[in-house]
């Protein structure tokens, strides 16, 4: 099976809500961070090329971001934020908000605004293939713009003005910055352990989050049967934060397993 950008959307206009969803995730954060650190294995050599050859452009970033700022100039919105982008784009026109054209993209417009202010966590997800440079990332960034319901509360993922004009995007020269849809690139692992994570985030805390895997919201029906039960035996505080445990303890069984695969094939290319 082919390798899988896995995307995702979502709205919480609920301040306390987010906060307590980013302290879970600042748990999976620094869990990632201390494999990237600690537990890199030895690889062999046609994987430390690729990582070299598609990360050689990158501008260097902190395996954690934990981002609390308001920004302002020219801030460019992909419509694609929303699981509904013709229906963001005609409140954005019924507000009087500025579009952008972008006939190089997938969006019918960009959404153009001043100012905004950004609060979340984008963190690097620990692979030990190294597979996909720059699209690593795992990003959950709410956009507050509370004079703009429509896209207040919203998840994104935040291009700065030097990535802007490294993508060489026409639409994107002279921005600021370029708020779009968070993803991530898969391929074999933390595939399922994915739908897993994102279920247990539109279950106990985002009611219209949504992601696209192979399909949209893929597991979901099974996952919410599972919380559900769980939720009834141990109460929701508790089977949130049970759940969670088990979301973090099968990301470092996913991990082990792959570091283990990598060291073999490192072991088998030496002889």
């Amino acid at each position: 099976m082919p390798s899988v950008a896995v995307v995702w959307k979502g709205n919480c206009h609920d301040p306390r809500t987010g906060y307590r969803l980013l302290g879970h995730l600042h748990r999976l954060a620094a869990h990632s961070d201390e494999y990237l650190r600690l537990r890199q294995p030895e690889r062999p050599r046609i994987l430390d090329v690729m990582n070299q050859q598609r990360g050689g452009t990158l501008r260097a970033r902190s395996n954690i971001e934990s981002i609390d700022q308001d920004i302002s100039g020219s801030i460019l919105i992909s419509s694609f934020i929303s699981p509904d982008p013709e229906a963001l784009v005609a409140s954005a026109r019924d507000a009087g908000i500025t579009l952008v054209e972008n006939p190089e993209g997938k969006d019918a417009a960009l959404i153009a605004i001043g100012n905004a202010r950004l609060r979340g966590i984008d963190f690097k997800l620990f692979d030990p293939r190294g597979l996909y440079p720059g699209a690593d990332r795992m990003s959950f960034v709410f956009l507050e713009c509370p004079e703009y319901p429509f896209l207040d509360g919203r998840l994104v993922e935040i291009a700065t003005s030097e990535d802007c004009a490294a993508s060489g995007a026409e639409a994107l020269r002279g921005a600021d910055f370029y708020l779009c849809a968070p993803s991530v690139h898969l391929r074999y692992y933390l595939e399922d352990w994915t739908d897993c994570l994102f279920s247990w985030i539109k279950f106990f805390f985002i009611g219209d989050f949504w992601w696209h895997r192979w399909e949209e919201m893929q597991g979901y029906a099974d996952y919410r049967h599972v919380f559900e039960d769980l939720q009834a035996d141990r109460g929701t505080e508790a089977a949130e934060q049970a759940a969670f445990d088990a979301v973090l303890a099968t990301f470092s069984q996913h991990a082990e397993h792959w570091i283990g695969e990598v060291e073999g094939w490192a072991k088998a290319e030496q002889g």
